[in-house]
């Protein structure tokens, strides 16, 4: 089952999340991320730092709700961290809300917790290991078993406090019984696919919150309810390192262990690191994953007091019972098995070659020991362990930061020096910061150092402003440069984070040219033809007078021949 659901399209590659995993348990290739669930100890701190919500705890809210659906008994184990996660008045509205939603039982695994705590004891009387390691913690069981092998043997061999109550309601209530465990860890999601005799689901606080909102049900105007059996106060202190406490809630000493509590992955590393090579003894160790145990799980409310609030809440609540609480002792029942064995589970990774390991780093760009910076942008803590994860395909040799400054700062000189356009960097005051080879052979003829030269010089600062008054942006502008005799079409871009401007030239001095040529052309036939017309003009006004003329001539000679007809035929 996956515990962990990646959404790739929220990923913005920010490896903010490998970086964090103590057993580099994400695989990103390329476009591909993905949970290698092998790897993983289920301590959900790649979700705690991931701020783009690609990581998810998967919900079992649906799951839990059919078992509520169905005709059996339904029941939570409470984990006691519960009164300190919740922003509420008096945490005993949790358990009236579980109630409203349906659960026939509500119990504290503080019940677990206690019993646990008792065979804790009989194992510390026995004294014949040489030290000792507590087993609450599914994180740190599944780091143990991974990555520390040879601790396995100072694991305490008895179930969680989770387990050991889940076959206790089972044993009170009934076989048939469904237990749900309610706590702000993903580690028991895991867990409890392994115990699934003891355990039919698990919930996070996150997603009861979630599913008190969709119930509508407020927490803060329900009445406190108590859970249907009391633990405890060691039981109930089980996140405040309740685990090596005495049966009167004091810290337990003796003459054989000395009792430590180690939280957070970098002391749980050291401490482990330390034991397998032998350098301490004589410990009895809580251990657990979390920084700040089960108070600080991955999956807290989204409204959940801060850590040090969490630790004061919990800490009064456990002070202002230590009267009231007559609960001392838990019988532990015989025929429920509470024992279990832990084992080594192997880590198949691909060892590199001398050989291959060359080669992946040559295509990091890694060729000598100068060039293995160790910088860890990457996720990896260093540029050997990301070879060896590129070998195993769980990364890719390109996704190197400096690789790809490299490269990009390569791409850049390479584009900037052979960009056949003119271009220059300008500084804030319009100074010259840089220029290219185009540059020069266009504007520079004499070749002479041009930084911290005034761009003043060549354009004025309106040529530069790529924004008119109302702020729209300009495409470029078309600028004559006299001495040059040369017409270019300008385009200036500011960048703001480094308070500089590029100016890029472009040569359009032949195209204005053509485009004069064309313009005297058309100029200079409009003339001709201007002349042509006024010619023709002039050309059908003389004819016009001289038909004119010879019009009247012929009817004055006309009408005299007409008269002398006229005079000839009346005689």
């Amino acid at each position: 089952m996956k515990f962990i659901e990646f959404d790739p399209y929220k990923c913005d590659s920010c490896y903010k999340c490998l970086r964090v995993c103590p057993t580099k348990a994400i695989a990103f290739c390329k476009s591909d991320r993905k949970i290698i669930d092998d790897l993983c100890i289920k301590c959900g701190l790649c979700e705690i730092h991931c701020h783009h919500d690609a990581l998810k705890i998967t919900n079992c809210v649906y799951k839990v709700k059919r078992l509520i659906k169905s005709e059996q008994k339904v029941a939570v184990s409470l984990a006691p961290s519960y009164i300190s996660s919740f922003s509420i008045a008096n945490p005993g509205s949790i358990i009236t809300s579980l109630k409203k939603l349906g659960f026939d039982i509500v119990e504290e695994t503080a019940f677990g917790a206690e019993v646990i705590s008792q065979l804790y004891t009989k194992e510390i009387k026995n004294g014949f290991r040489n030290n000792l390691i507590t087993s609450c913690c599914p994180s740190a069981n599944y780091y143990i078993e991974r990555y520390f092998p040879s601790t396995i043997k100072y694991m305490m061999p008895v179930v969680s406090p989770m387990v050991a109550h889940g076959r206790y309601i089972k044993g009170k209530y009934g076989a048939d019984t469904k237990v749900v465990f309610i706590g702000p860890c993903l580690a028991k999601k895991a867990e409890a696919e392994e115990f699934s005799d003891s355990i039919d689901s698990v919930l996070t606080f996150s997603e009861l919150e979630e599913w008190l909102e969709e119930e509508n049900i407020n927490l803060s105007k329900l009445e406190a309810s108590d859970p249907d059996s009391v633990s405890t106060l060691r039981g109930k202190a089980y996140p405040m390192g309740g685990s090596l406490w005495d049966s009167e809630g004091e810290k337990r000493y003796d003459n054989i262990y000395r009792h430590v509590r180690v939280n957070g992955i970098d002391q749980c590393r050291e401490l482990l690191d330390a034991m397998s090579k032998g350098k301490i003894n004589n410990y009895c160790v809580e251990i657990n994953i979390c920084k700040g145990s089960c108070i600080n799980g991955p999956d807290l409310p989204s409204n959940a007091p801060t850590y040090f609030e969490r630790e004061n809440l919990l800490f009064n609540n456990i002070k202002n019972n230590r009267k009231n609480n007559k609960v001392e002792k838990i019988d532990i029942d015989p025929s429920i098995n509470l024992e279990t064995k832990f084992s080594q589970k192997p880590i198949l990774l691909r060892e590199p070659s001398d050989k291959e390991l060359k080669e992946i780093l040559m295509e990091m760009g890694k060729y000598k020991n100068e060039d293995l910076l160790n910088c860890k942008a990457c996720g990896y803590e260093t540029c050997i362990d990301k070879a060896k994860a590129v070998h195993n395909g769980y990364s890719d040799s390109k996704l190197c930061l400096d690789y790809l400054k490299k490269k990009a700062e390569s791409l850049q000189s390479v584009m900037f020096e052979n960009i056949p356009n003119p271009l220059c960097i300008v500084d804030e005051e319009l100074n010259i910061l840089d220029v290219n080879p185009a540059f020069n052979r266009t504007f520079n003829d004499r070749f002479i150092n041009m930084r911290g030269f005034p761009i003043y010089a060549l354009l004025s600062e309106e040529d530069l402003l790529m924004e008119n008054e109302t702020g729209e942006k300009i495409q470029g502008r078309k600028v004559f440069i006299e001495d040059l005799d040369k017409t270019f079409y300008i385009n200036s871009v500011f960048l703001e984070d480094e308070s500089i401007r590029v100016v890029i030239f472009t040569d359009i001095t032949v195209e204005e040219k053509s485009k004069n040529e064309l313009e005297l052309v058309k100029e200079r036939t409009l003339s001709a033809c201007n002349e042509v017309i006024n010619k023709q003009m002039r050309v059908a006004q003389e004819i016009a007078s001289l038909l004119g003329e010879t019009t009247a001539e012929t009817k004055i000679n006309l009408n005299k021949l007409k008269s002398i007809v006229l005079d000839n035929g009346g005689r």
